[in-house]
C-alpha cells in the first residue's frame, strides 16, 4: 500500500502514526544546550548572584555572556586592575617624568650661555635609559602613554 499506514498480519490497513504534539519546551527558539563544569562552592555562588537578581541561573549566565560578546563586539573591553608591581612602576615613571622635565629645562638654561657640563648631559641619558627600562618592563613601547 502505497497510503502511508501499515498493514497487520490479517491484511487490515492502520491508521498513519500520529505525531504527537510539541511540548512548549519544544518550541521555544532556544534550542542549543551549554554546559560546563563548576565546583560547590562556585554553583552556589553563581545561584546566590542570579537570585539576587531574580533570575534563574541560565538566564544570569546567558545575560552575563550576551552583555560581554556585546560589549567586546562593540569595541568596548573590560581592564584589569594593575598589579601591585605596574601600580608602582608607573609611578615611578611619573616621577622620573617629572625629573626629565627639570633635567631639561636646567640643560636649557645652560645651553643659553655656553657649553652643558659633562655631568648635566651625562645624568639627562641616564634619566633617558632609566625611562626605556621601566617603560620595557611595563611593556611599552618608548614614548608610548596608557596600557600596553
Amino acid at each position: 500500500m502505497s497510503g502511508g499506514g501499515d498493514v497487520t498480519a490479517s491484511g487490515e490497513a492502520t491508521s498513519p502514526p500520529r505525531r504527537r504534539a510539541r511540548s512548549g519546551s519544544e518550541t521555544r527558539e532556544r534550542g542549543g544546550v551549554m554546559s560546563f563544569r563548576a565546583t560547590a562552592g562556585e554553583c552556589a555562588a553563581i545561584q546566590a548572584e542570579a537570585a539576587s537578581k531574580g533570575l534563574a541561573a541560565s538566564s544570569y549566565l546567558r545575560e552575563i555572556a550576551l552583555r560581554a560578546a556585546l560589549q567586546r563586539a562593540s569595541g568596548m573591553r573590560s581592564r584589569r586592575a594593575p598589579t601591585v608591581e605596574m601600580q608602582a612602576l608607573s609611578a615611578i615613571l611619573a616621577q622620573l617624568g617629572k625629573c626629565g622635565s627639570n633635567l631639561n629645562q636646567i640643560a636649557r638654561v645652560l645651553n643659553s650661555g655656553g657649553d652643558t657640563p659633562l655631568y648635566i648631559a651625562e645624568a639627562i641619558e641616564d634619566f633617558r635609559a632609566a625611562t626605556r627600562n621601566i617603560q620595557e618592563l611595563m611593556g611599552k613601547r618608548p614614548g608610548q602613554r596608557g596600557e600596553p
